[in-house]
């Protein structure tokens, strides 16, 4: 059915949504979400639930429709992106496999629903790493797909994070550590494409 619509290509559209749902790590954040509101009800959990997707997604939008308008300011290049992006994801992904996330930190909020805005909705979802890889997806497939690709993931962040403690339990917490790192690890090698990428650009530019 996407084939059908005009402009949109299957393979960019599933290769946008996958990385940036790498990018977003929801099956990494959903124990560290469960564990920060573990002392709220059903009712208070969901809706920090919603107003942090609902904050994550506006920022990337944001991001998606002026950021490259930053890069044309500052004289950047797609090849100048695509490298600094590329050690940005790299940096998270080898601190993703090695647990550190920018919740590790984070013991005791002073006021339980203040977390909705930080740190769940940034940097957590939409931190340095999904603001980089939305940016990159507008750079090399187009505005469309970067929109739907932040959409489709913060309608599966938010069932992922209303439901982390149904997932816990099903995955177990060894379970879901470790698809996390897996996530990681995927991150680390789409950054190093990336870096790649803007290397042989640069590279080719200069000849």
């Amino acid at each position: 059915m996407l084939n059908a619509l005009p402009g949109i290509n299957l393979t960019f559209l599933i290769h946008s949504v996958t990385i940036l749902f790498i990018a977003i790590d929801p099956l990494g954040n959903a124990p560290l979400f469960y564990g920060l509101t573990t002392m709220l009800s059903d009712e208070k959990r969901e809706r920090i639930v919603k107003n942090s997707c609902q904050v994550a997604s506006l920022i990337l939008i944001i991001f998606a429709l002026v950021g490259d308008l930053l890069l044309y300011y500052f004289g950047l290049t797609l090849a100048d992106f695509r490298i600094a992006g590329g050690i940005i994801l790299l940096i998270y992904g080898i601190a993703g496999i090695l647990g550190w996330t920018e919740a590790t930190g984070i013991r005791h909020p002073e006021e339980a629903e203040a977390i909705a805005i930080v740190p769940l909705a940034t940097p957590l979802l939409a931190g340095p790493a999904a603001i980089a890889t939305v940016l990159y997806i507008k750079a090399v497939y187009g505005l469309v797909y970067a929109i739907i690709s932040i959409v489709a993931n913060i309608v599966i962040t938010y069932f992922m994070l209303a439901n982390s403690g149904k997932m816990l339990k099903i995955m177990g917490e060894n379970g879901a550590m470790a698809l996390s790192k897996i996530m990681s690890m995927l991150l680390a090698a789409i950054a190093i494409a990336m870096i790649r990428t803007g290397i042989l650009e640069v590279i080719k530019t200069l000849h």
